[in-house]
């Protein structure tokens, strides 16, 4: 009977100790899963058509590019990580560069395809460019707006 109560007692005072440590940190995720809501740096199509009635967007499709040669959002850039990333940015490099200032919004073939967030990654990590986010939906919502042959 000691053995059980003390068990329990370590139990109870480790699950104190794991909830008082998620209920004060600063960066806790929900406890549960909610599909509605958009991840770190990604982006839903309804905000990136509020940006292009504003102005422009930068799009880079992060799909290799057989898929991209068969269709892309009109003046897309191909960048991936499946191919070489460093001899795709070599040639539009200087056309990056000179539109920093926009919103970067990638996007590869589904919601699954991780591709767009490592390329978004690599833009903020190795180009420096600040506002990359990622499509939420990927080509799917790009064909239902109509953006995508």
């Amino acid at each position: 009977m000691r053995i059980f109560l003390q068990c329990v007692l370590i139990i109870g005072l480790s699950a104190t100790a794991a909830f008082s440590i998620y209920f004060f940190h600063p960066d806790r995720p929900p406890l549960y899963f909610d599909p509605q809501q958009l991840a770190k740096g990604e982006v839903e199509i309804e905000k990136v058509l509020d940006w292009l009635k504003e102005g422009e967007v930068v799009w880079i499709d992060a799909r290799p590019a057989a898929r991209y040669e068969q269709g892309h959002v009109e003046g897309a850039f191909l960048l991936n990580e499946r191919e070489d990333f460093n001899a795709l940015l070599l040639p539009i490099y200087s056309q990056l560069a000179n539109r920093a200032d926009l919103p970067f919004v990638v996007y590869c073939g589904s919601e699954l395809c991780l591709a767009s967030k490592r390329v978004a990654d690599l833009l903020r990590n190795r180009v420096g460019i600040a506002d990359v986010f990622v499509l939420k939906g990927g080509v799917k919502v790009l064909k239902d707006q109509g953006l995508m042959p």
